[in-house]
């Protein structure tokens, strides 16, 4: 019956679903991406909730840095493929930036729009738009 649930219900079932084996981390891939602006808001409560109950590491993967600065305290970005002349097959990417984040960094709008400037977002109005909700 999951295909007929919405798809906030969806995620939370595959949340719920992985967290039956008390993982001591749990991996996340854009799981937020496809949902409404007001379920994705709900889910980041649920995602924080959760983390702070159980403890675990949660590495999530996510194209939105509003996102991340909302839900993490550790962000990485990545930029470009790597090319490493004496691995020529070895694929990958460079961490470019690595940022430490806690509750006054995270709640700073004007330190977002700084951090989507050095990163590249062309529209950090945007970044600071999903932190707002």
């Amino acid at each position: 019956y999951p295909a007929s649930l919405s798809g906030g219900m969806q995620q939370r079932l595959a949340i719920a679903q992985t967290l039956l084996g008390r993982p001591q981390i749990l991996l996340l891939d854009e799981p937020f991406g496809a949902l409404d602006p007001g379920i994705r808001v709900e889910m980041h409560d649920l995602l924080t909730e959760l983390w702070t109950e159980h403890g675990m590491t949660v590495v999530m993967v996510t194209h939105d840095i509003g996102e991340a600065f909302k839900l993490g305290t550790r962000v990485l970005v990545f930029d470009k493929l790597r090319h490493d002349p004496q691995f020529p097959s070895a694929y990958g990417a460079t961490i470019t930036y690595d940022l430490k984040l806690d509750r006054k960094t995270r709640a700073s709008s004007h330190h977002l729009a700084k951090v989507a400037a050095m990163v590249g977002t062309t529209r950090p109005e945007t970044a600071m738009a999903t932190t707002a909700s």
